[in-house]
């Protein structure tokens, strides 16, 4: 006899494909008195806030600077069309791709309209790995024959990130969007009793997840459960080796020792004095603008500065090659550190050790 009663059944009991939203319903039994609501709640919030996504996150139109503007021919104003912007679902085919792209990705939309025709969102262009999940969504209406050429970006993240938060290289001026990056529209779970033997006061968890058409709810539950049991078998695993290395506390001692020693190599991985690693970025003399952008980012000592490479700081936003320029010279002038040589020794001995 189990102390311990195991689910032996999940199966989807329901599923429907909406014009604006996919929906699932699924049921997971038997479960110890308890664990429905202890399961359908770890679920529902890594759902409603992990689930990584692509969202359109930057707009570039020609001769236009920022979102208080009209756009001759387009009966909306530029704040319409970045709201509507907000709500173009992009799908990639498979969700866990998404963790390796730390880049934006270009995508454009420029196309002949003629007057009374409406611009929708299947007329964006898009690399071969993203695909356009709603392509009748209208983005804006014309109102005269003309030719609209739209730039825009997309990144992958997960949740809703504001504008301001928002970064990519940025040398002409960029519309930032706030990234509307869930793909999961609501959750909800409820609780069963469910007989077993005798006994009646097990329990049966009953979950409905709804989607948008960018992804499914199967998709979607299978991330949020990869993700809880990551975070779990990080601390199983801790519990295994437990053996080899002693109690966890000792473990825990060990563990902030090597990574004191880990930063300690990363502040002398180009070999110089820790005093100057630790230097503030005030003693540059840069402009306001350049020095708002590092302190935004938390960069605040010339170790910091060196750990990033030129592609880094030109994805923070406002900063630009002009900025790079003048970090660089402050660098050679004041410590005589050549920047670009600096970060071609370290890929060197990289590969060496590779």
């Amino acid at each position: 006899m189990e102390i311990l009663i195991k689910p032996e059944k999940f199966r989807i009991v329901q599923k429907e494909e909406q014009d604006e939203y996919n929906y699932s319903k699924y049921e997971l039994f038997p479960l110890e008195k308890g664990y429905a609501i202890t399961l359908g709640n770890a679920l529902r919030r890594v759902l409603l806030s992990s689930i990584p996504s692509l969202a359109i996150t930057g707009l570039r139109i020609p001769g236009k600077l920022h979102e208080y503007d009209t756009i001759e021919g387009i009966k909306e104003d530029i704040i319409e069309i970045t709201l509507n912007l907000k709500k173009v679902q992009l799908k990639v085919d498979d969700i866990e791709s998404l963790n390796g792209i730390d880049y934006p990705i270009l995508l454009s939309l420029r196309k002949k309209y003629k007057a009374g025709q409406v611009i929708k969102s299947g007329d964006i262009k898009t690399p071969s790995e993203v695909e356009i999940a709603n392509p009748d969504f209208v983005i804006a209406h014309v109102n005269k024959d003309m030719e609209v050429d739209f730039e825009l970006y997309a990144q992958a993240g997960k949740g809703f990130i504001p504008a301001q938060e928002l970064t990519f290289q940025s040398d002409i001026e960029y519309i930032f969007i706030d990234g509307v990056f869930s793909p999961v529209l609501k959750v909800n779970y409820l609780t069963e009793n469910i007989r077993v033997g005798r006994r009646t006061d097990y329990d049966k968890l009953i979950l409905e997840i709804w989607t948008k058409k960018n992804t499914t709810p199967t998709e979607a539950l299978k991330e949020a459960t990869k993700i809880l049991m990551e975070h779990f078998d990080f601390i199983s695993k801790l519990w295994e080796k437990e053996g080899e290395a002693g109690t966890i506390e000792q473990m825990e001692v060990s563990v902030e020792k090597e990574e004191e020693v880990q930063e300690e190599e990363e502040e002398n991985i180009f070999g110089l004095p820790k005093d100057l690693m630790e230097t503030q970025i005030d003693s540059l003399d840069l402009t306001k603008r350049a020095k708002n952008c590092l302190k935004r980012e938390k960069i605040d000592t010339i170790g910091e500065l060196l750990k990033r490479k030129s592609a880094d700081l030109l994805k923070i936003k406002n900063f630009g090659k002009k900025s790079l320029d003048e970090i660089k010279n402050e660098l050679k002038e004041k410590f005589d550190i050549d920047y670009e040589k600096l970060h071609q020794e370290e890929r060197g001995n990289t590969l060496d050790e590779a």
